[in-house]
């Protein structure tokens, strides 16, 4: 079950392959290679956010006051309550004033973080479904310019996010997108509306998942060994247990076991969902009793 009770560490999520943080001893000619990576990485953050943002709204076209209430593998939380969480963390992206309610006692909210995380979603509660879509492609269009005229250069400084969080811009812009894209697959998942799992955004949030279990599993499981995960449409990625590494194209020891799923499923498994699979009725194979054992740890949202 996913938790909302302490402020995310988003070191899972660090991208080893970006460039270094800029210092005096880099020549010209590494400034300007380092500033022509920020420019592509950018654009493909700028995209995935845009993906990600008509994933949403075309998630929720159209429904009606039942579909609006459907409630989703995030606990205590509706369709509703989704677009409205993620309107809240955008507008806090965008520097916009936190809402002033108060949250009354939920068995979902566990803590301060999670009161906080609660103010947008119960801000928003007793507005119309019309007047929550409208603020979010009000809210997402800003988002979209806003990040078309970052310069580059900040996705290596310094970015603030909710509640005290704070990463490298890149690291915290593909958090963002992550965060989206399981907000997303709850909602479509939860109204049996399938979808949203090809795309810029999809990429980065599979590759968040695999990137956070190399730093957390080996931190959580006691038996060490190799999983392979086979995500529906992409290569296997091994990942190690005993290094905390992660293997591509084949490469690096063999499987201790490997598991088959689609984008969706590996999104509710991190993600602690309610409504995740049961890890014993995927397609498992080789040790399949460690398989099922080291997914019972694979839960990497707060």
């Amino acid at each position: 079950m996913v938790r909302r009770d302490s402020v995310p560490d988003l070191s899972a999520f660090h991208h080893v392959g970006e460039p270094p943080a800029r210092n005096p001893a880099y020549s010209a000619a590494t400034a300007r290679e380092e500033g022509v990576v920020s420019e592509e990485l950018k654009r493909q953050l700028v995209a995935a956010h845009r993906q990600v943002f008509d994933g949403l709204l075309d998630a929720v076209q159209g429904l009606g006051p039942d579909g609006w209430a459907t409630p989703t593998g995030c606990p205590g939380w509706s369709v509703h309550d989704q677009l409205a969480h993620v309107i809240t963390i955008e507008r806090a992206m965008l520097g916009d004033p936190p809402d002033d309610v108060e949250v009354p006692d939920l068995p979902h909210v566990r803590n301060e973080f999670g009161r906080i995380v609660e103010v947008g979603v119960e801000a928003r509660r007793g507005r119309s479904a019309a007047e929550l879509v409208a603020e979010a492609e009000g809210t997402f269009d800003r988002r979209i310019a806003a990040l078309e005229a970052l310069d580059p250069a900040a996705l290596q400084q310094p970015m603030d996010g909710l509640a005290g969080m704070r990463a490298k811009g890149s690291q915290m812009l593909r958090t963002r997108i992550y965060d989206m894209v399981t907000h997303e697959q709850d909602v479509r998942r939860a109204l049996d509306r399938p979808g949203g799992t090809e795309g810029p955004h999809v990429d980065i949030s599979v590759e968040q998942i695999v990137r956070a279990w190399a730093r957390t599993l080996p931190t959580r499981v006691e038996e060490t060994g190799v999983l392979e995960v086979a995500v529906a449409g992409r290569s296997p990625v091994r990942v190690d247990l005993a290094a905390g590494a992660l293997h591509r194209d084949g490469d690096g020891p063999d499987p201790t076991g490997t598991l088959h799923l689609g984008v969706s499923d590996l999104i509710a498994l991190a993600g602690g969902r309610t409504d995740a699979p049961d890890p014993a009725e995927l397609t498992l194979e080789g040790d399949t009793g460690w398989v099922v054992r080291v997914l019972e740890h694979a839960t990497i949202t707060p």
